[in-house]
Order: structure tokens, then sequence, then C-alpha cells
């Protein structure tokens, strides 16, 4: 197979669909197929890509201009790669989703699309209304402006290609309320690559959190991903509690002024954007791991968390709720922003445990399905 993996991120940006295309496009490699990608990104992605070695190439897009010129520049990006490809990945419906579509048609070539949330929701939490819907209300009617306009680009893409993958049944479900049939969505849970090796820092002792319990959480800073709410219930929390926060965004300037209100600011240690060997050695020594998102499609974080061994807390939001049925002994599900409820399941918490992995969420599992749908649609 000639496969060409059209994504809006890429590492070394952090987030699960970045991890996922480094990882999924690795080992199609190392099984013989032929995989390009594209990617928005900055001259550093190029570098480290190169750096890498992965065995695949990288075209990276660069993110100047406005949406329209990188949209073009995008699409005849597309185009041009897939005119050597048998099909088109596309890892989302609007940003890389709208002009990889347009690239793949121009080109004559099939499109597979993995939806892993919905861009006009996302789009829509970011604007300036007050107290805005979660996803499940804002499905339940349409809107006006240009969140209007993400839903037609959105489900025009959704449309046009021949399969969806989706990681949650809760996506699958989202999915169906735009207007798709049941059976073209396939649901595939998000793996993980294996987490990098032990880096050898002691980062407890580098910060000064001896004797401290860590909450630690890995998110993008955007509205709905509950870095503020965690403030909260650290104000709530014995002083030896402490918040751990790795992740930048639109949202973390704002976070950290409402830790500073809150008072609890130096009980917060706020990482910014680490490297995903980093990201292991926190979790290797957390306490606890705090997922309190209004939405997930199906939280890579959480996946990587429990494979260290480390309790999580989820929200009872989007795909949250299913890594429970994999890891039923270290996934506790607690109600969207109930402040006393998190605070008990916080308090509760039990220590660490030896890592745990789920065949299902097995990496070369997911691989094996997902090659096998992308071969069935050439």
């Amino acid at each position: 197979m000639k496969l060409l993996i059209a994504t809006g991120i890429y590492p070394p940006e952090i987030g699960g669909p970045a991890g996922y295309v480094r990882g999924l496009a690795t080992e199609l490699v190392r099984r013989s197929h032929q995989v390009s990608v594209v990617t928005y990104g900055t001259e550093e992605t190029e570098k480290l890509h190169q750096a890498d070695g992965r065995g695949f190439s990288l075209t990276v897009i660069p993110r100047t201009f406005g949406p329209l010129v990188r949209y073009c520049r995008y699409a005849l990006a597309v185009r041009r790669l897939a005119r050597a490809a048998d099909l088109v990945y596309l890892q989302g419906p609007v940003s890389e989703g709208f002009p990889g579509m347009v690239g793949a048609l121009l080109a004559g070539k099939p499109t597979v699309l993995k939806i892993v949330g919905d861009y006009a929701w996302e789009q829509y939490q970011q604007t300036s209304v007050k107290n805005p819907e979660l996803l499940d209300e804002f499905l339940g009617h349409r809107h006006g402006g240009k969140i209007r306009i993400f839903e037609v680009l959105e489900r025009w893409t959704a449309k046009r290609s021949k399969q969806i993958i989706v990681p949650s049944k809760y996506l699958a479900s989202v999915v169906e309320k735009w207007g798709m049939a049941p059976e073209k969505i396939k649901v595939i849970y998000n793996s993980i690559e294996p987490l990098p090796s032990v880096s050898g820092k002691n980062l407890r002792s580098e910060l000064k959190l001896e004797n401290k319990k860590i909450i630690l959480t890995v998110v993008r800073a955007v509205p709905w991903k509950g870095g503020d709410f965690l403030c909260d219930c650290l104000k709530e929390l014995p002083e030896d509690y402490v918040l751990v926060v790795a992740g930048d965004g639109p949202s973390l300037e704002a976070w950290k002024k409402y830790a500073e209100q809150l008072d609890v600011s130096a009980r917060v240690k706020w990482l910014g954007r680490l490297s995903r060997t980093d990201v292991a050695d926190w979790y290797r020594i957390a306490d606890v791991f705090a997922l309190a998102t209004g939405y997930e499609g199906f939280p890579h974080v959480v996946v990587e968390a429990c494979s260290t061994g480390l309790p999580c807390i989820v929200s009872d939001r989007g795909g949250n709720p299913e890594t429970k049925d994999f890891y039923p002994d270290l996934v506790t599900v607690a109600s969207y922003r109930d402040k006393q409820a998190w605070l008990e399941a916080i308090k509760r918490s039990g220590g660490r445990r030896d890592g745990q992995k789920n065949a299902e969420l097995n990496f070369e599992h997911m691989v094996d399905q997902t090659a096998g749908i992308l071969t069935s649609n050439i």
C-alpha cells in the first residue's frame, strides 16, 4: 500500500493525534508499506523528523498567512503527493480534512477519514459566548456564522470519505448525528507507542517536590480541558498536594491568572509543552493523573498513564468513561465539574501499581485494524 497521511499536527507538538500519526506511519513502514505525511508545522518540525529517521517523508506546510492561503497550500501539497499514493488518510474533518479532501479529489484518489472530535464545537468553545454548551448540547441544534461554516465543512468532508474511523463508541454516536450512516463508521480504540525509558532525571528533587502528593494532568490548554477546575480542587486540598500541568495553548495564561486569584499559584507547576520522554517521567513519579475535561474522543494520555500503573480520575463526559472498561482497577470516573466528587476521588486514589496493558489497546492490534480498513478502501 502507498499511503498519504494528512494531519494537522505532528511532533514536537504534543497531543494524541501527533503521536498517533508518527507511530502509525513508523509501523506501516516497518511492515513494508510506503508512507508519506503532510502536516502543518515549522522548520523545527521538519528538522526533528529528519533527525528521527522514521523511514517516511514529511512535508510541512507553514502556519503563516490566513486560513485561505494555508488551506490552498495544503490542498496543493496533498494533490501532488496523492498522485503517487493509493489512498489518503485524513486525520480530521476541517483544517486538514477539508483541504486534504480537495487535494485527494483533484488527484482522483480515495480517502478514509479519522474523526477524533467535532471541529465546529471546538471552535465554538473558544468564542466569547458565556458558559458555552458542551458537545451533546451543541449537537442538538444548528448554529450561525463561522460556526455553521465549520459544521458544513466537516460534514462535507465526512460525506465524501469512503469510511470513517473513530476512537470511541461515543464519537461514533456523534458522527451519526452528523447524518452519517452507522455502517460507514468503524470504532478503533486508540493505542499508544510504548513509552520511552526513564530518563534518569530526579524531578521531585529538581522541583522541590519531595514529600508532596502530585496531581498530574497532560492537556492542551483550551477552555474545556479543566485546568481552572483542577485549580479549584487544589484550593480545597491539604497543602501537601501540588498540581502539575503539562501542555500549552490559548487558555494557559487565563489558568495561571486564575490560580493566582485562588492563591494556589505556588502549588501549581506549569511545565508547558514537554517531550514524550519528559511526560513519561512525570507519569512514573506522579501520585494520581487527573483529566477533568468536558470532552475527549478517547484519551491517549489515560492509556499512557495506566500503562505505568498510575491511578487516573476522568470526567464522565465524551469518551472518557470508556477507559474504565479497559482499566477498571486504575480509572475512577467522576461527574464533570462536581468538585466534591473530584476531591473525594483524589483523596481516595490508591497508590501506584504495576503497569497495566490491555490486549485490545495493544499498538500492533490497532495498526492491524487500521491497515485492514485502509487497504480495503483502495
